[in-house]
């Protein structure tokens, strides 16, 4: 889990360089899409951290699915009214969902190296 907690800390390093870096653009819609995925891709970490781990553990893989499916449910419904009101930039979006790799790749060799001390 400390391995999990790195990667979240990592990411809203990597998610406030990200907005500072969609600040050059002066644009807010592109600023607003880099937020909101980055926010997506963080919440995503933080529900697999908390909420997702509690449900393996107590064996309860019926409530797992439906708690993914009422996530992208929700998921899906906001980001398709923010894009037909075209309130936020599809690509910035894009770019801030990209955090969902480059945090896995960030933390994995910690999480191989604390697997291997632990076996």
């Amino acid at each position: 889990m400390k391995v999990i907690k790195r990667m979240e800390r990592r990411g809203w390093l990597l998610l406030a360089s990200m907005v500072v870096v969609s600040l050059f653009w002066r644009d807010a819609k592109v600023t607003l899409g880099v937020l909101l995925g980055g926010g997506i891709a963080l919440a995503d970490i933080w529900l697999i951290r908390t909420l997702f781990s509690g449900l393996v553990k107590e064996g309860r893989g019926k409530a797992l699915f439906v708690v993914q499916l009422v996530k992208y449910l929700i998921l899906a419904i906001i980001l398709g009214i923010l894009f037909f009101l075209k309130l936020v930039s599809p690509l910035a979006v894009l770019v801030g969902l990209s955090l969902l790799v480059f945090m896995p790749l960030i933390g994995l060799p910690r999480l191989e190296r604390e697997l291997e001390e632990v076996a």
